[in-house]
């Protein structure tokens, strides 16, 4: 399910489901918005919690939407950060096995223009580029990675990246989010945040993704709606 949990401006960006949405441009979250990746990283993060020594379910709950770089030290101090998170980049790369587009993604993106729409996730963009290719979405002319923020999310540097490389004003953006912590760093971006998946499962109502549509208004902006 997914609803409007936070609005930025008045310039058109309208609450609730029913009346939809009219933005200059959309800032996808990835993992759990566009693509179905869930069964691989969970799979990859028991694996690393077992090579570590500490029980997965934590290691789980620390990681959502959150960089590899930072839950590393949260649940492993002890442990050679550098060599820990290279072990997790390259299984993750190489292991994509299950990773599948969400319904609606393809629909949507290719609906989209590519200067209207960029990718800011918390993954590492080797790592994105082959979840990507792996679930046969198109993949972005603007992509904000693990490696081009210093803090990611819930910090709201990325998703304010995301606006710049797209050339639009932070009030003009939808932010689309599965992550807790990615819908804070939508609404302390300043931005209209639609929460899906995870995100979305506390407050009822709303629409699903595959039901989102979108046509260019005269004007340049763009109307999304059921």
């Amino acid at each position: 399910m997914t609803t409007i949990i936070a609005q930025a401006t008045d310039d058109g960006v309208h609450r609730g489901a029913g009346s939809g949405w009219t933005v200059r441009a959309v800032l996808f979250d990835l993992d759990g918005t566009l693509v179905d990746s869930t069964a691989a990283i969970e799979r990859h993060t028991v694996r690393w919690a077992e090579r570590v020594g500490v029980a997965a379910g934590p290691v789980l709950a620390l990681s959502h939407g959150r960089k590899d770089a930072e839950f590393i030290p949260l649940v492993a101090p002890w442990a050679d950060a550098a060599t820990e998170l290279d072990w997790l980049h390259r299984l993750s790369v190489e292991d994509t096995e299950g990773v599948t587009a969400l319904p609606g993604a393809r629909e949507l993106l290719t609906a989209l223009a590519a200067h209207h729409w960029a990718v800011v996730t918390s993954a590492a963009r080797e790592v994105a580029l082959s979840r990507l290719r792996a679930a046969r979405l198109p993949v972005p002319t603007h992509l904000v990675c693990a490696e081009d923020v210093q803090r990611g999310k819930p910090d709201p540097e990325g998703f304010l990246r995301g606006a710049d490389l797209v050339g639009t004003p932070p009030g003009e953006c939808l932010v689309v989010e599965d992550s807790v912590a990615g819908v804070r760093a939508g609404q302390d971006a300043g931005m209209a945040v639609l929460a899906v998946g995870e995100a979305a499962k506390a407050t009822p109502g709303g629409l699903h993704l595959s039901g989102v549509r979108v046509r260019r208004l005269p004007d340049g902006r763009l109307r999304l709606a059921r």
